[in-house]
């Protein structure tokens, strides 16, 4: 009877650990733009097909000069293709996915990354035990002013996996405008 019960107090240990996590999203992630260089980002999510492959993407296309950008996620398969409906949206906004491939990241990723950026508390978790430094994180979902997490688009309907890809655009150009500026305040 021990298992299920230390099991169970495990869960809710994580569970209020991501909460607060997600309450100090918008301060930690503001501090972390702040307080620059930025130079190597990690871009996560849970599978690497859908919202870390589009930022990513996106931040290599619009800061190609300013800063390494790798994007990976938790799921145990390497190699997957992104979803073809999120090709189709991604496009919309000239970041091609077709030849993407899912990446499996691991803590020599979260090491080499002065920067991380994720989409929810389950990236939040599995960073944590991955060690990532909390004053490395970004949460992306923080930057529109909107909820601070971004969804998983994978088992959406068509409309609401679009409007996520819209989302990720908008917070991936303000990410990329505040990644900018930062480097030219930089003495």
């Amino acid at each position: 009877m021990a298992g299920p019960v230390s099991r169970l107090a495990v869960a809710v240990w994580w569970r209020a650990r991501r909460m607060a996590a997600t309450a100090t999203a918008r301060r930690c992630s503001v501090t972390r733009l702040r307080d620059g260089p930025i130079r190597r980002v990690l871009v996560v999510c849970h599978g690497n097909i859908w919202r870390s492959a589009f930022v990513g993407q996106y931040l290599m296309q619009h800061l190609p000069d300013v800063v390494c950008v790798r994007s990976g996620g938790f799921h145990p398969v390497a190699g997957r293709p992104a979803p073809e409906r999120h090709v189709l949206y991604s496009r919309r906004y000239g970041v091609d996915l077709a030849e993407h491939r899912s990446a499996v990241i691991d803590s020599s990723d979260v090491q080499w990354a002065d920067t991380i950026v994720l989409m929810d508390s389950r990236n939040w978790q599995a960073l944590i035990n991955l060690g990532a430094p909390r004053d490395r994180l970004i949460w992306l979902g923080v930057l529109d002013g909107a909820g601070v997490e971004i969804p998983d688009p994978d088992r959406l309907s068509d409309d609401e996996a679009a409007a996520v890809v819209d989302r990720l655009q908008e917070c991936g150009s303000l990410l990329a405008m505040r990644i900018s500026e930062s480097q030219q305040s930089e003495p």
